[in-house]
């Protein structure tokens, strides 16, 4: 094997001829170089694999020493464990077999007593589930009658509150005609006045129904002849002629009142002759007294119409449109005499009764609206009556302030003393 030496390429170098010094890779050509250094780097190369291969036996042979006599240990660590574990299997079998034997025992019991539970249980359940249906029909029974019972109040309630109004508008009114009445026969008989406050007798009140109806009558038809029948004579008490606009006589309506607290059966029979005497188409008796079990407003008693006072006027606008359309079916067809008839049929049958009902629910209607405004209207009066009587009160009182704190009289302030303080209602 030839020698090699190794060298630094940097290692100065000293020139023997001019002592000058240089760096060795100056001197040395550069292939020669390449050639040196690749077969540097194959010997270390060499060098290096053979130490890493003598390295790797010499593990494996500590490795394998090591591992075998780890495998020794484990494997007599494996058979102890082996036979711990068949000790530990069998008791555990035994243990297993005691705890099956008791756990099914105890399951058996307790099954036992959930069967005898379950079917108390059940046994309750079906009873509470029947009582909960009762129940339940009980209760829709009841809520039921509760309603029915309630609609059934209800509807008496507003029965009793629509009879108990127009009882009260009744009264209204026939007291203030019949104050009205008592004030006019104050100034021309006092004495009879008193005399018949006193007695409070029936024909006073029938006599002040008489003249609100004939007042209501003239005022309603301006072109009807409204006649009052005088007194001590026989027949009714106001005779109504219709009239058309042309002067025609349309027919007549023979009108008798009564305000008593009983009824009579004298007064029906009674209109009807005083109807034929006097050739009159329709009969009304206008009553505050009905008979007993009849409620309505107005109803048709032997051909005679029977109606409360306050259903007076909605039943002469029907009538009365009954006269004249019969008049002018009389006079398109004049010499038939079945009209007559047709119209008595035609008074008589519910068709008409509908009609005029409906007239008189409207009346009704109106007649509530203008009672609401006008007892709107009495509070506003009221209430300004109040602040004008106020102010009032409060300038006289500074008025006589005044005069009180001046020592001369002040006579310009004399007129307002007398000022009156109205206490009563508008009119």
């Amino acid at each position: 094997m030839s020698q090699r030496i190794v060298i630094d390429p940097n290692d100065p170098v000293t020139c023997p001829g001019c002592s000058h010094e240089f760096p060795l890779v100056q001197g040395i050509s550069h292939h020669l170089i390449e050639r040196y250094e690749d077969e540097y780097e194959a010997q270390l190369n060499g060098e290096r694999l053979e130490l890493e291969a003598r390295a790797v036996k010499k593990a494996e042979r500590r490795l394998s020493s090591r591992f075998e006599e780890r495998i020794d240990e484990l494997t007599e660590e494996l058979e102890d464990s082996r036979a711990a574990q068949l000790k530990a299997d069998q008791k555990l079998a035994q243990a297993t077999e005691r705890a099956a034997a008791v756990a099914k025992e105890e399951a058996q019991e307790q099954l036992a007593l959930l069967k005898s539970d379950l079917s108390e249980k059940e046994l309750a359940i079906e009873a509470f589930r029947e009582r909960e249906l009762e129940l339940h029909k009980s209760k829709q029974a009841l809520e039921g009658e509760k309603k029915q019972l309630e609609l059934t109040v209800q509807r008496r309630l507003e029965e009793q509150q629509s009879l108990l109004r127009a009882e009260i508008n009744q009264e209204f009114q026939l007291r203030e005609a019949e104050l009205r009445k008592k004030i006019e026969d104050a100034h021309s008989a006092n004495e009879h006045l008193k005399r018949k406050l006193e007695q409070g007798s029936q024909q006073l009140q029938g006599e002040v129904l008489e003249l609100e109806l004939e007042h209501a009558l003239s005022q309603s038809y301006p072109i009807d002849q409204v006649e009052a029948v005088s007194k001590g004579s026989r027949g009714a008490d106001i005779l109504q002629t219709v009239m058309l606009r042309s002067g025609a006589v349309a027919g007549r309506i023979v009108w008798e009142t009564k305000r008593a607290d009983n009824w009579s059966n004298k007064w029906i029979p009674k209109l009807k002759d005083d109807q034929h005497a006097i050739g009159g188409e329709i009969g009304v008796l206008v009553s505050t007294t009905y008979p007993s079990g009849v409620n309505e407003a107005f109803t048709q008693i032997d051909g005679v119409w029977l109606v409360r006072p306050e259903f007076a006027r909605p039943l002469a606008d029907a009538l009365r449109a009954i006269l004249i359309e019969s008049y002018r079916q009389r006079t398109a067809s004049s010499g038939k005499n079945t009209k007559m008839e047709a119209l008595y049929d035609y008074v008589c049958s519910p068709r008409f009764a509908q009609k005029v009902r409906g007239v008189l629910d409207a009346y009704m209607s109106m007649r509530d609206d203008l009672e609401r405004e006008k007892a709107a209207m009495q509070r506003l009066w009221k209430k300004r009556e109040g602040q004008l009587e106020r102010i009032t009160v409060n300038v006289a009182g500074i008025c006589g302030e005044l005069q009180g704190l001046s020592t001369v009289s002040l006579p310009h302030l004399d007129d307002i003393a007398p000022m009156e303080l109205n206490h009563g209602e508008p009119e």
